[in-house]
């Protein structure tokens, strides 16, 4: 393609939909410049970069969300699309605490190399594609009516991954997304911290970047996406509502955020600083040594010392000194006691407010003495809100007022200026980078609804169709939130409703991989290879990938190519004879494919038209309670029974029913639960049946089952607890194979006793 024409193309790629309310400061020609005539399709990342970015458009005009979390291995991430999460994240936290070939585990201070969190990408994406070649030979050799039945998984890797502050200039951005792109990665969050000194969002000691630098980064992202051809998802972060730092006051929006001192009298935050730390360590604490890194005119420590002494602050300092010789506190005890008492007094002695605050002191006091000034307090904070220094002092001077403030005189050792973060920090933020990026994130330091709708409705006000993303963080601790549970449960269906399109558990995967971890080996040398079986009966409850390792990994895949290169002629299969793997397909207990046949033998017998599939499952995620549930062509739901197997003191198996509905009024009366109920007896082998809390319907149930030999005994107990005695030997001839038992019992037809009202849970 000539160069013209690439960049004539580049344009209307430009102005596609896809990039509407994107800014970029530069042409489609500079871009063009920058590929060569050796053009790479990266596949992966773009067909991925655009169908996530058009599920996260759907998922926004509908106020939905995708809700997930941070794997910890690839398996994981494989895992999780299973099991129907649409998206995954790849934070730095869980890549830091991992470790790898050359880096020691350790906290979020982005210390890995800028390669790290690509690298760890990579296997995640090549465990999902090859999750789908595994799919696709598996349903090429199915038939019809098995691919109708297997639900299908999207694999295309919809990843998120932490691109951390860029790890410095432009060059390390695009360096950096560039490796992202490789391995096959669409989307990438860059924050506003500074290199260098990088801490986890939820950590204390943050230092932003002057607005332009993230801007700047979020430009050298995209700039490198488009050089690949890639329309890559941009996430800016902010962590303006918790930090307390700057790098620098050059940018306009930053300004009005940005403390001073308004009493010059007062030495300057460093100068006390570090005699502060000169005096202890010439006390004793000779690891207090940090002062010796800068030069510090005499005349200034002298200054700083008779502030010290004025102030009170030798006095803690003496105290501190003592409590760490006398081994009541460690050094670093010792300091941040005297840090603690220092920090409060300085800022109060030096009045260190913002320069819109100090004018509005200003006005207040000009109030007081009788001379008001052309403009009431209320009106100048609205006007100072946003407004950047050079705007605000002429303003100021034209309603004569001067003020007195400094913020050089703030600063701190290392040389930050010490800011006023919180939500209006990093709303301005947000909007200013908008612009640059496909979503917002704004890192907070609690779950707090009412923070987030007020950071997406301010968002709103300006960019109405902006997408955000909210980190759903573990490192809260969601007990203390004030949260009930069922405010918990709809937490992210509310933040999807107010824009909040991706939400997130940054290093969910790093914590379940330990708990699982903990309870698998506590169990392991508690009940031995108990354990092993106990973990094993779930992956077929569950109908687990797990359940058949070899298949999850490949192994038939790998014996078609081997047999399609030997022509047919190899005799070693790994998934022959020797495989291991055909104990896992040994059905211990009766599949729900049993109670399919039943029920199809059923719906001939009743001429029912529909067809019903049969699940088994968890009654929620993670529950004991299980649930027997029956679905009809719509995937509707038919029948159910929630229930829970037990075990008495004398090891017999117990059936505790907490609910049974039959929801189809057409279908009462059919025998449809009693058939239910005996694939249950059967399955897990229960020698009696409680029907917890029950109804006057779930005692004629009970009373029609035991008039039909299933029962041997019905007896209501103390607590209204109905307890059925099982009859074994009726259970046998009903479920043997090709007996006339159960043909009888299906086409008796009478007897059911159907609710469609839940009975209340009551544990047992």
């Amino acid at each position: 393609m000539a160069f013209d024409e690439e960049v004539q193309e580049l344009e209307a790629w430009f102005d596609s939909p896809r990039f509407r309310g994107i800014t970029r400061l530069y042409t489609a020609r500079e871009v063009v410049e920058q590929r060569g005539t050796i053009r790479v399709d990266h596949t992966v990342a773009r067909e991925a970069a655009e169908r996530f970015h058009a599920r996260l458009r759907t998922l926004f005009a509908q106020g939905e969300g995708i809700t997930t979390f941070g794997p910890y291995s690839p398996g994981q991430a494989v895992a999780m699309k299973r099991m129907g999460i649409e998206a995954i994240y790849l934070g730095g936290w869980a890549t830091s605490a991992k470790g790898s070939v050359t880096e020691d585990p350790g906290p979020d201070l982005a210390s890995y190399p800028l390669s790290q969190v690509p690298d760890e990408a990579a296997p995640i994406v090549r465990a999902l594609l090859t999750a789908d070649k595994n799919q696709a030979h598996s349903r090429a050799r199915m038939t019809d009516a098995e691919r109708r039945a297997a639900p299908e998984v999207d694999y295309r890797p919809y990843i998120i991954a932490d691109a951390d502050t860029g790890h410095g200039g432009d060059a390390h951005v695009r360096n950096l997304v560039r490796r992202f792109v490789e391995v096959g990665v669409p989307g990438y969050h860059i924050e506003d911290q500074k290199p260098g000194v990088k801490k986890c969002g939820h950590q204390g000691g943050k230092v932003l970047v002057a607005q332009d630098e993230q801007l700047k980064r979020l430009v050298a992202a995209r700039f490198q996406l488009d050089i690949m051809g890639v329309p890559g998802i941009i996430v800016a972060r902010t962590d303006a509502e918790s930090a307390t730092l700057l790098d620098g006051r050059g940018d306009d929006r930053d300004q009005p955020f940005i403390f001073g001192a308004t009493d010059p009298r007062i030495p300057s935050f460093r100068a006390a600083y570090l005699a502060i730390l000169r005096r202890m360590r010439r006390d004793g604490l000779a690891e207090l040594s940090g002062h010796d890194l800068y030069a510090l005119c005499d005349e200034e420590y002298a200054c700083a010392d008779a502030w010290l002494a004025r102030s009170g602050l030798e006095g803690e300092i003496a105290s501190a000194v003592t409590a760490w010789r006398t081994g009541k506190q460690s050094v670093d005890g010792a300091f941040d006691q005297v840090f603690d008492r220092f920090s409060h007094a300085w800022r109060t002695a030096a009045g260190v407010i913002t320069y819109a605050d100090a004018v509005a002191a200003a006005i207040d006091a000009r109030a007081a003495e009788g001379d008001p000034v052309a403009i009431t307090r209320e009106a100048w904070t609205a006007f100072a809100a946003r407004a950047p220094w050079y705007q605000a002092r002429e303003r100021a001077r034209a309603l004569g007022l001067n003020v007195t403030w400094d913020c050089e005189q703030v600063k701190t050792p290392d040389g930050y200026y010490q800011i006023r973060g919180g939500l209006d920090l990093a709303i301005a933020r947000s909007l200013a980078a908008a612009p640059f990026a496909d979503l917002l994130w704004m890192e907070t330091k609690s779950a707090d609804l009412g923070e987030a709708r007020k950071f997406a409705e301010a968002i709103h006000s300006v960019f109405p169709d902006k997408m955000l993303a909210y980190n759903l963080s573990p490192s809260f601790n969601w007990d203390t939130t004030g949260m009930r549970d069922d405010e918990m449960r709809t937490f992210p269906l509310e933040l999807g409703k107010m824009g909040f399109v991706f939400n997130f558990i940054t290093y969910g995967g790093h914590q379940i991989d330990g708990l699982a971890a903990e309870e698998f080996a506590a169990s392991l040398r508690e009940n031995g290879m108990l354990a092993l079986a106990r973990v094993q009966r779930q992956f077929r409850l569950l109908e687990s990938g797990y359940r058949t390792p070899q298949t999850l990994v490949g192994g038939p895949r790998a014996d078609s190519a081997l047999l399609s290169i030997a022509g047919r002629t190899s005799t070693t299969k790994a998934m022959g004879e020797g495989s291991t793997q055909k104990q896992h397909l040994v059905q211990t207990e009766a599949s729900p494919k049993l109670l399919t046949g039943w029920i199809d033998r059923w719906r001939a017998q009743h001429q029912v038209p529909d067809t019903f599939t049969v699940t088994l499952r968890p009654h929620t995620a993670g529950s004991e309670l299980l649930e027997l549930a029956v679905h009809g062509t719509g995937g509707e739901k038919t029948a159910n029974v929630v229930f829970a197997p037990i075990r008495d003191r004398r090891g017999r198996s117990i059936l505790s029913v907490r609910d049974q509905n039959n929801f189809k009024v057409a279908l009462r009366n059919k025998r449809l639960l009693t058939l239910l109920l005996l694939f249950l007896l059967h399955r897990y082998k229960a020698s009696s049946v409680h029907f917890v809390t029950p109804t006057d319907d779930n005692r004629r149930q009970a009373e029609g089952m035991r008039s039909l030999g299933i029962f041997s005994a019905v007896q209501v107990e103390i607590g209204e607890i109905i307890v059925a005695e099982v009859d074994p030997v009726r259970i046998a001839a009903l479920v043997a194979t090709d007996g006339p038992e159960l043909g009888a019992l299906i086409a008796s037809g009478h007897g059911d006793i159907h609710r469609a009202r839940p009975l209340a849970s009551v544990a047992y």
